[in-house]
């Protein structure tokens, strides 16, 4: 009998030591490596884009909040998981280290990834907070919502002198998000159905009909613009009040007005 429990009680101190430890610090390191995986610096303004708001406050919170707030984590945590994994080397299992190892690591490598991106030509475009992220979300906004075909039937009915290039502003009275299209075209719901600030129909380089919708105010716009398959899409421009520029699919694309 002695012998059995002896048996067992090797097999239980054998998978305990095989078994992943997993104590508050470890739930703790792995909440701030899953946080650095799936929410990237941009995330705010990918948000932003999204749901097609452009909100000065988020945007401030994530330039001096989110960010040194993610910077003074990643600190603590090396350091303090450096200090720990030092102290019990001999004590940890391989396991245990290897785990320790891991969450050192992936912090640095975010934060070399970083850098890279913002000092070198290398881009991560959803790891900078700014207008990229921003430009995304948006596009995979426009992408969810568009019936791009039923537009551009809708836009082949139009005549050349329909097409003027004017900006129409949409919103009406003091309710920001009520619209009035203009009674002079039968404006098709595939439209309406965005709730843009203004509407620009326009000629394309091969004098075809195209639509170009857009929103903001004093802080920036963006939009997109739609027209025939062929419609060249023009690459982005950085120069001041240029367009960053993302292709929704040939003839079709979301923009980001640069200040």
């Amino acid at each position: 009998m002695d012998e059995k429990e002896n048996i067992e009680t090797a097999q239980i101190e054998k998978e305990s030591n095989t078994r992943i430890d997993l104590n508050m610090w470890d739930a703790l390191i792995s909440a701030l490596v899953a946080f650095i995986i799936i929410a990237p610096l941009g995330w705010i303004e990918y948000l932003n884009g999204r749901f097609n708001i452009h909100s000065i406050f988020l945007t401030f919170l994530d330039a001096c909040i989110v960010v040194p707030a993610v910077g003074i984590l990643i600190i603590v945590f090396v350091i303090a998981s450096t200090v720990q994994l030092l102290c019990n080397w001999k004590t940890y299992t391989k396991r245990k280290r290897l785990i320790r190892i891991s969450q050192i690591g992936i912090p640095i490598v975010f934060v070399a990834s970083f850098i890279i991106s913002v000092f070198t030509p290398v881009e991560i475009h959803l790891w900078q907070p700014g207008y990229k992220p921003f430009t995304y979300g948006f596009r995979n906004r426009i992408r969810s919502e568009a019936d791009i075909e039923d537009i551009r039937a809708w836009l082949k009915t139009l005549s050349k002198e329909e097409c003027t290039g004017e900006y129409t502003a949409l919103s009406y009275g003091s309710n920001l998000y009520e619209r009035r299209w203009p009674d002079s075209l039968e404006w098709p719901e595939s439209l309406k159905v965005f709730r843009p600030g203004y509407v620009n129909l326009d000629l394309d380089e091969n004098h075809n009909p195209k639509v170009r919708l857009t929103w903001g105010g004093p802080f920036g716009h963006w939009g997109v613009e739609i027209g025939m398959e062929d419609m060249k899409i023009p690459p982005s421009d950085f120069s001041q009040w240029g367009e960053y520029r993302l292709p929704l699919e040939p003839g079709a694309y979301v923009w980001y007005e640069l200040q």
